[in-house]
């Protein structure tokens, strides 16, 4: 059975009316009289009885009709659940955060969810473009229209240093001291970091020494270790090799800001909700 000419019987049982039911469905009234006996004939029963004033249910239409709609809303309900359990929400994932996407992960149940490395700026722009439905990334200064944000967390700033370091036998170190050393920062959320991390040096008349760029937050930890120089992009907590250390920065810094981003559009509130639990415990 034809499920349009179920919908249209049901149409025609709203408008009381061929003529009114056509004009509702945007159809001929001979086209759609036409369905009507077709769908009768297969049913075997009249499912209207016909007069000049209108078009009323038959006690058979009535069953019919009954039992119909409960059968096509199951169907649209089932044809929603398949179309979303079939199309991948993809999530961007800036580097340097593969702990806090594991936390968000085991609260999810969403199987065709898709993980793609990602930095801040670039997830916004597909974010936009509907390529991404959500991400997780650094606070950004600004977003477009139709972009939601959620703080996930702040991280204050400490300075990375390797244990042999001078200025590792301090118990915090001030912005002057790490000045003049050569400051790692990650390639992948270049503009982002410099912003946060250039911002304490620039309060206090500071000019800090910039350092060789590392294409991932890991390859800065890799670098700090070499004796390249001191990071600040990587968060307290982050295992790091014994060989090195995170020491407290006496002046104010802006903190690292990690937040979720998503299209207010997108079928994502499973993904909303995991990411509000993630940002209320902490």
């Amino acid at each position: 059975m034809d499920l349009r000419y179920v919908r249209y019987a049901m149409a025609i049982a709203r408008a009381g009316s061929l003529r009114r039911a056509a004009a509702a469905l945007h159809i001929a009234q001979p086209t759609l009289s036409e369905q009507l006996r077709a769908l009768e004939k297969e049913i075997g029963v009249e499912l209207f009885s016909r007069s000049s004033s209108g078009v009323q249910l038959t006690e058979a239409g009535e069953a019919f009709l009954a039992q119909a709609t409960v059968a096509v809303d199951a169907f649209e309900r089932a044809v929603v659940a398949a179309r979303s359990r079939g199309q991948a929400v993809r999530l961007g994932v800036a580097d340097g955060l593969a702990d806090v996407v594991a936390r968000l992960l085991s609260q999810l149940h969403t199987p065709h969810l898709r993980v793609a490395p990602m930095g801040t700026a670039e997830q916004i722009v597909s974010i936009v473009d509907g390529t991404l439905q959500a991400g997780l990334g650094y606070a950004p200064g600004s977003l477009p229209r139709g972009v939601a944000r959620m703080l996930i967390h702040r991280f204050p700033v400490r300075a990375l240093l390797h244990r042999d370091h001078h200025l590792a036998a301090y118990e915090a170190v001030s912005l002057s001291d790490l000045a003049g050393e050569p400051l790692i920062m990650p390639e992948s959320d270049a503009v982002a970091g410099a912003r946060r991390f250039l911002e304490g040096f620039v309060r206090h008349r500071l000019h800090p020494r910039l350092g060789p760029a590392a294409a991932t937050h890991d390859l800065a930890i890799n670098m700090v270790g070499e004796g390249a120089g001191y990071t600040l992009c990587v968060r307290e907590g982050t295992i790091i090799p014994d060989s090195l250390m995170f020491v407290p920065i006496k002046e104010d810094v802006p903190p690292l800001e990690v937040v979720f981003l998503w299209n207010r559009q997108a079928e994502v509130q499973e993904l909303v909700s995991a990411a509000r639990h993630l940002a209320r415990s902490g």
